[in-house]
């Protein structure tokens, strides 16, 4: 395993590389772990483009909506000590609830609201504060919303998303702690784990260096957008983190991993409780108790997701694998899942097509080749090589197969219709170059040296 999940590092690095140049982000920071180690972390781009500094792995980044795997661990860290029930009403806990104008509150437990089957009005009536056009809401400002606020859609029958509901889980921490939600969760979750830059909530003089976050591109410009903290809602979005502490986290909360919290609980808050519908299209995710579901290639993986004003993340724990990978970007359109899921597709893909034990090692030929029409990327898979190119977000979807014929000479055996099926590809030790149908391509580096400081492509230069 050691060995496959060397070569996928180093391919998703290149890949992650060649993805950077291609999309016109500020920056991101993706990270891998594997049982607990940090294997890959890479920071691309800029932290702040406006003073040019440099992502860096260590940047802290707004994570959103991955708050909710942190309250939700508190709320059953206190079930676990007998502290609560989640099959209790949340009004048993919350004595501004009781009474609600609209009845089913009285229904609605802690177990709904952790899944968001509660039917809870998603940000409230009044939810400029994603635009910053006014602060979140204090308590109690969000206590008389909620008080003449009634429920959306009947409590315990769909899946409804809802940063409100997760807000009264906060609340429901404060009450049978007797102390603020961001102490609870700092002292129970934070400081065990010793994530030394994850903060339950944003406020100016946090340790740490915070990216900048900034808007999608309007008309070719990107604006920053200043940091702001999400007074009582930071249960449901208020947390910030790095990505090699998200790593730690996510693995802490994988069963057998002995931190946070009992397997059982674990097991409970990991098991599907509704699908995530989309209408009209088939369903690939699920929510749990706290945690988002789906499958990722044949793997079924937990995790999260969070979209803040400038931020988008994405966290996805393999608890099979001993896998977690994260991906945060610094802008309102970062392509965060598709770096998560790209990094897990290539891991997979190594892993399901290392060469067998016995099969010749071709992995002398691996390596990235360039020319005028683009970087190619070698790869020894099963008996043989495949080649990909690394465009687009799952580079590893349709590789091109190479049969080995003679010495360095392989047959193109299966690849798009468009390409060169029953065509030869030549390896050249002694230059390192490639020929494919004719065409020849150059280790990449040397490619580029070749590209260096040149103005203009002729016919006669290279």
């Amino acid at each position: 395993m050691a060995d496959t999940l060397d070569r996928a590092v180093r391919f998703a690095r290149a890949w992650l590389a060649d993805r950077y140049e291609a999309e016109s982000l500020p920056g991101f920071v993706a990270a891998v772990a594997h049982k607990g180690t940090v294997v890959l972390s890479e920071a691309l781009g800029y932290a702040d483009l406006e003073q040019r500094v440099p992502m860096t792995s260590g940047h802290v980044f707004h994570i959103a909506s991955h708050s909710k795997t942190f309250t939700a661990t508190v709320i059953m860290k206190l079930a676990e000590e007998g502290r609560l029930r989640i099959d209790d009403p949340a009004a048993a806990y919350l004595p501004w609830l009781r009474g609600h104008r609209d009845g089913r509150w009285s229904r609605v437990t802690l177990r709904q609201l952790l899944s968001h089957g509660a039917g809870v009005i998603r940000d409230g009536v009044r939810s400029s504060f994603w635009h910053l056009d006014r602060t979140f809401p204090d308590a109690e400002g969000f206590i008389a919303e909620m008080r003449e606020t009634d429920l959306v859609l009947e409590n315990n029958v769909k899946m409804k998303y809802t940063n409100f509901g997760y807000t009264v889980l906060g609340m429901v921490v404060e009450a049978v702690a007797g102390r603020p939600y961001n102490e609870v969760v700092a002292d129970r979750v934070v400081a065990p784990l010793n994530l030394r830059n994850t903060h339950p909530d944003y406020q100016p003089g946090l340790p740490g260096d915070f990216a900048t976050g900034y808007t999608r591109r309007e008309g070719g410009v990107r604006l920053p957008i200043d940091h702001i903290g999400t007074g009582v809602m930071s249960a449901a979005t208020g947390f910030c983190s790095t990505a090699e502490d998200l790593c730690a986290y996510f693995t802490a909360q994988m069963v057998g991993s002995g931190q946070l919290l009992g397997d059982e609980s674990k097991k409970e808050m990991q098991r599907a409780v509704w699908p995530s519908l989309v209408p009209g299209q088939p369903s690939n995710a699920e929510y749990g108790l706290g945690f988002q579901l789906r499958r990722s290639e044949d793997r079924k993986t937990f995790g999260h997701g969070g979209g803040f004003p400038g931020f988008i993340t994405r966290t996805l724990a393999d608890a099979e694998g001993r896998l977690v990978v994260t991906a945060l970007t610094n802008a309102s359109d970062g392509p965060a899942e598709s770096i998560a899921l790209g990094l897990h597709r290539i891991i997979r893909y190594f892993e399901q097509h290392a060469p067998a034990a016995g099969a010749r090692d071709w992995s002398a030929l691996e390596g990235r080749y360039g020319n005028l029409w683009g970087t190619t990327s070698v790869i020894a898979a099963d008996g043989g090589l495949v080649t990909v190119t690394s465009a687009g977000w799952d580079p590893l979807a349709a590789p091109t197969k190479l049969e080995w014929v003679e010495d360095h000479t392989f047959r193109i055996t299966e690849c798009a219709s468009g390409g060169s099926e029953g065509e030869l590809m030549r390896f050249h030790p002694e230059d390192g170059t490639l020929d494919r149908s004719g065409t020849t391509a150059w280790p990449v580096d040397e490619w580029r040296r070749m590209l260096a400081g040149r103005t203009r492509i002729s016919l006669q230069g290279r």
